[in-house]
Order: structure tokens, then C-alpha cells, then sequence
């Protein structure tokens, strides 16, 4: 079986949410368990040196990351608008305004929920689509199949990546098998 459009897509970006979720989980019971408040870890950001926000640091503001909520936002509205660029549907992105971990849980199921409802034929025809996309300094023009693998992709892990980064920081024990997982190996 060859890999199709949708498998490096939608069936990807399910696959990585659906972990997102698991991780969220384990954050839930971590903050159970040590005491910690939920809006801490919620807002907890990695900075330009790795230390926490609320850490004394000389880094530039611009080089600090956006809060775990944020990272957990962006990777669902991320793969949504990247699905819906390539469906030639682009749209408005959905507020950034989750206070808790139950928010962002909706947010992943929603999305984890408009993913599967894709049909595969339907994706295969967006890899030639032209898509273009706006920005501050410019615009980007671009083949949907660049669009996913240059930007789509990287970008979705990016925000997956980070989140994961956070929590670990802030002493929620994940493993590699929840990152990845079931093919995670520990």
C-alpha cells in the first residue's frame, strides 16, 4: 500500500494529537498528585535558555515561547488550517482562549473529530492546489505538496514538540511511547 495524502496529513496530525492527548493526561494527574496548580503548568513557556518563565533572565522577550496551552492551541488550529488549506477551504483561525486543561481537551477532540471526517479522495487533489498564504512580510506561494511538507508538517510538530518539551520540564513523567505512541519503544 503507498502512502496517500491523507496519511500525511489528517491521518498524521490525529496520530500526533491523540499522543498530544495522552500527554495532557499524564499533566492532569501530575498536577493532582504534586499539589501543583492547573494554571501554572498551563502557562508554564520555555525561554531563549531553557528556563522557565517567572525565572529571573536577561533573554530578549521576543525569544521566550508561547504558554503549554498556547503550543496545545496551535498544533490543533495548526493541523485544522493546514487540512483546510489544502482542501481550498482556508479559514479564520479559532480563538487561542483555553483556561483549562478540559478546553484544551475539547479542542483536540474537535479536531482529532473534523480530521476523521475527511475523506482521502479529497485531500489527494489539494497536493497540486496552489496555496497561498499571507504573513507580515509578504506572501508565500506554494504547491499544497510543498505547503505540507515544507510547512504543515514541521510547523504541527513544532507546537507538538514544544508542549512535550514543557512538560517535561515541569516534571510530568513522559516517556519517548508517549510521544510517539504505540511505536514508542520505552
Amino acid at each position: 500500500m503507498s502512502l496517500n495524502a491523507y496519511d500525511l496529513s489528517a491521518g498524521l496530525f490525529v496520530r500526533g494529537l491523540t499522543n498530544l492527548k495522552t500527554q495532557l493526561t499524564k499533566a492532569e494527574d501530575h498536577a493532582a498528585a504534586s499539589g501543583s496548580s492547573e494554571a501554572a503548568l498551563l502557562d508554564a513557556q520555555l525561554t531563549a535558555e531553557g528556563r522557565m518563565r517567572g525565572v529571573a533572565s536577561d533573554a530578549p522577550t521576543d525569544l521566550h515561547m508561547y504558554t503549554l496551552a498556547a503550543q496545545v492551541h496551535w498544533a490543533a488550529e495548526g493541523a485544522w488550517l493546514a487540512i483546510a488549506q489544502l482542501l481550498g477551504a482556508p479559514r479564520v483561525p479559532a480563538a487561542n482562549d483555553a483556561k483549562s486543561f478540559a478546553d484544551l481537551h475539547q479542542r483536540l477532540d474537535a479536531t482529532i473529530a473534523y480530521l476523521r471526517e475527511i475523506a482521502p479522495s479529497d485531500l489527494e487533489a489539494g497536493l497540486d492546489r496552489e496555496i497561498v498564504i499571507e504573513h507580515r512580510r509578504g506572501s508565500m506561494h506554494s504547491s499544497g505538496r510543498q505547503f505540507l511538507i515544507a510547512f504543515a508538517i514541521p510547523h504541527f510538530f513544532y507546537h507538538v514538540t514544544t508542549a512535550y518539551g514543557i512538560l517535561r520540564n515541569q516534571g510530568v513523567r513522559l516517556t519517548m511511547g508517549d510521544f510517539l505512541g504505540n511505536w514508542g519503544m520505552s
